[in-house]
């Protein structure tokens, strides 16, 4: 009986013991998951932000300097005059990254509104009425850029390589020593939360030598705009377009070009 009772008694202990060493596994797993979820949770919604979705978009975003880096986001103030027709202006442009893309402001001497443009809500001038020709000119500053080719991919915009190694001329040339492009069409997602935009897909003309922007076609109501970046400058490591012109035809409607360019990360 003796023998008997000793047995049962060091089953129990070990049936005890194995119960308890089973539970504080599952103890220390439940901790682990809440923790992970705890540090899911608690992180800041959409602060990183993966810009490596487009190839073609994450290579130029390399080439134009470090302002792209997924934990860096800037606030860029740019300086310079917009001449359309014969009229000059002074404007200060202020693009703010964000989470989902960037908040364009655009600040022109002489003009009570200013205008502004955001991936969330499109184009608006606060407090006034937006003019069908104000649309226009926030969209041109605002998208005709380097800078969205690389942002476009936060808000849903689709990539597509339409050609290869295009060149300027038409007559397909022996003797041809020109630009060679690569013509990557960004097409804009359908949303119901944003204002419309006036030109739905931007083609982006990638110079394969520089491997930077050279020009900017969409399309305005039937007819080709075309921006062209006539000159590239570099501040404090970044690489920004200096002069901009915008062609209709053979007619240039528009030109911008740059006098000074500040780069603040955002508190």
């Amino acid at each position: 009986m003796y023998r008997r009772s000793k047995t049962v008694l060091l089953c129990t202990w070990s049936i005890a013991f194995l119960a308890c060493a089973a539970g504080a596994v599952l103890i220390s797993r439940n901790v682990a998951v809440t923790a992970g979820q705890t540090l899911t949770q608690s992180r800041p919604a959409g602060k990183v932000r993966n810009l490596s979705l487009q190839p073609e978009a994450f290579k130029l975003s390399r080439r134009l300097g470090s302002r792209f880096a997924p934990s860096r986001q800037l606030t860029s103030m740019l300086s310079g005059t917009l001449t359309t027709g014969t009229v000059q202006q002074t404007v200060t442009i202020t693009r703010q990254q964000t989470s989902s893309g960037e908040d364009v402001q655009v600040a022109i001497a002489g003009e009570a509104a200013t205008l502004a443009w955001s991936d969330l809500e499109g184009s608006k001038a606060p407090g006034a009425t937006l003019s069908e020709a104000q649309q226009t000119l926030i969209e041109r500053l605002a998208l005709d850029t380097p800078d969205q080719f690389v942002l476009a991919q936060l808000r849903g915009a689709s990539y597509y390589t339409v050609a290869h190694n295009v060149r300027a001329d038409a007559g397909g040339s022996d003797n041809y020593d020109g630009p060679l492009w690569d013509v990557v069409r960004v097409e804009e997602p359908q949303s119901e939360s944003a204002q419309r935009l006036l030109s739905n897909s931007r083609l982006y003309y990638i110079n394969l030598q520089t491997g930077l922007i050279d020009k900017i076609v969409s399309e305005l109501k039937g007819e080709t705009i075309e921006a062209n970046i006539i000159q590239w400058s570099e501040q404090a490591g970044e690489k920004l377009p200096s002069h901009v012109t915008w062609k209709r035809g053979n007619e240039t409607v528009q030109e911008f070009r740059l006098t000074s360019a500040s780069l603040q990360p955002q508190q």
